[in-house]
């Protein structure tokens, strides 16, 4: 279907009366296939954030999207990708509502997918863990369960929220009872200038009472999740060295250090047998809890056996008693270690790429500095560059550690009592219960809030729409239709309340 026909199908949506309480269950089904559709033309565009001229590709389309609801769309060009801007406000309105979502997306192998491109959105009977096969094109549907799923680079993260986003705008006929403004970001993956330089040259037009960002996995039971923080994070280079190069095994084999044991001695050093990090005052920021965090922590219906079994998952880490209670702790894991050659030769130096995830309360430098004191303690002397031969022969045990320490990205965290959050919460507890929706203190994973709140002084609170096991980040990521309906919902429940 080409986009002069969703053009013409969104064209011949009905508006709502005015002050008239929607009926966005309906609408959605009614109206599934040109949503679908004008889904699927978004997906159908590379957007890897190195790619500026698909990205620019992508932010055009959006401006148009935003324009055709009434929001008066904006491109704004920054010393990065560019940023897409909407507005609508309300004549009467109490406070206004910043919603921030982000359009790019992670680099794709596309070996590693099951389908030939993944910017070529492929409909599925159900998930591919499942086996479900491939549907014909949206185009030969009038109806889609909500089991089905569609398949394509950033199906869930992120181009989902923007079109139930900009699908409730529909479904409550552009009304809200507040004023609303959107920015759709085109570099939130692997960080870019754009956000600092929209802040400011636009302060003025992002105004707001409360930033609400539609990012991440909804919590495993199917629940529309709030999250009232992030953890931010730091990274440290951690390399090793034992001579000036590496050395045949037989020939100097219990004479000459292994660089990969001595690497994952120090590791193991770092990390007790109970999973709890072991590098002295790692957790002393955050512990103990409030009780009110353990009461919201406690709240959250995790169900452990369940998600082990789905995960093949035979025993968990044990730095934490439960997943809640670990979220909300620091982390520290390896992403990479490296070390050795071809060739039957002891390694002379090895590398580890050591990653924390922060809470609010963690200083990066802070932290950095005491996994720094932790290798000087396990009688390493730390060095910022490469050592030269007389620095090696001066030292028995020598490790040179980089860091991000100095420009990592920053956690944040938001009062529930907040009044602005506390209105985005009402809502949702309107529209679905107490026990409907999941509260989470604190998502796992890191998001930009940091230039709003440092900026504009703004409360944060997110949401997350999409299925937990969508895959994002990686190869066959994918949205189940039966959360793109629900959060169409969840979204209008917001602007509507």
């Amino acid at each position: 279907m080409t986009h002069l026909r969703t053009v013409l199908l969104l064209l011949l949506l009905p508006p709502r009366a005015f002050g008239q309480t929607a009926d966005v269950a309906g609408y959605v089904r009614s109206h599934q296939p040109a949503i679908l559709q004008e889904y699927a033309n978004l997906l159908a565009i590379p957007n890897h954030r190195a790619d500026l001229p698909n990205i620019r590709r992508n932010a055009a389309l959006l401006e148009q999207m935003i324009d055709r609801r009434g929001m008066n769309g904006e491109i704004w060009e920054t010393p990065g990708a560019p940023l897409v801007y909407g507005e609508k406000l309300v004549p009467g309105a109490t406070r206004t509502l910043l919603f921030y979502i982000h359009y790019d997306g992670q680099p794709v192998d596309k070996r590693q997918w099951a389908q030939p491109d993944p910017f070529t959105p492929v409909l599925r009977s159900g998930s591919l863990d499942e086996q479900a096969p491939e549907l014909a094109d949206i185009a030969a549907h009038t109806t889609f369960p909500d089991d089905w799923r569609v398949y394509a680079r950033s199906a869930s993260d992120d181009k989902a929220p923007i079109v139930m986003f900009l699908s409730a705008m529909d479904a409550i006929g552009g009304t809200p009872t507040q004023n609303i403004k959107l920015i759709l970001h085109g570099e939130e993956e692997g960080g870019g200038p754009s956000l600092d330089d929209a802040i400011e040259h636009h302060a003025d037009k992002l105004k707001a009472d409360l930033l609400v960002i539609l990012d991440g996995p909804q919590h495993a039971s199917g629940r529309p999740t709030i999250f009232y923080g992030a953890r931010g994070g730091a990274r440290l280079e951690l390399t090793v060295y034992t001579a000036r190069s590496a050395m045949h095994s037989g020939n100097y084999g219990n004479w000459l250090p292994d660089a990969n044991v001595r690497l994952a001695q120090l590791l193991a050093s770092m990390v007790n047998p109970t999973g709890k990090v072991a590098i002295d005052g790692f957790y002393d920021d955050v512990l103990p809890f409030p009780e009110a965090a353990v009461a919201m922590m406690k709240q959250v219906p995790d169900e452990t056996p369940a998600m082990m079994m789905r995960f093949g998952l035979g025993s968990t880490d044990g730095a934490a008693s439960y997943m809640q209670e670990g979220l909300n702790l620091p982390t520290f894991s390896i992403h990479q270690m490296s070390g050795g050659e071809v060739g039957g030769v002891i390694a002379a130096r090895a590398t580890a790429e050591i990653a924390m995830r922060l809470v609010k309360e963690n200083s990066p430098r802070a932290m950095v500095d005491r996994v720094v004191a932790h290798i000087e303690k396990q009688g390493y002397v730390v060095v910022d560059a490469d050592p030269d031969v007389a620095t090696l022969a001066a030292h028995a045990r020598i490790a040179k550690v980089t860091s991000n320490a100095g420009a990592a990205s920053g956690a944040w965290r938001t009062d529930p009592d907040n009044p602005s959050a506390k209105y985005v919460t009402d809502a949702l507890m309107a529209k679905y219960g107490t026990d409907g929706i999941v509260r989470l203190r604190t998502l796992g994973g890191g998001l930009p809030a940091t230039p709003f709140i440092n900026g504009l002084q703004l409360p944060v609170v997110g949401i997350s729409l999409v299925n937990f096991d969508n895959n994002q980040h990686t190869d066959n990521e994918n949205l189940r239709l039966g959360h793109l309906w629900k959060g169409i919902e969840t979204v209008a429940a917001i602007l509507d309340y």
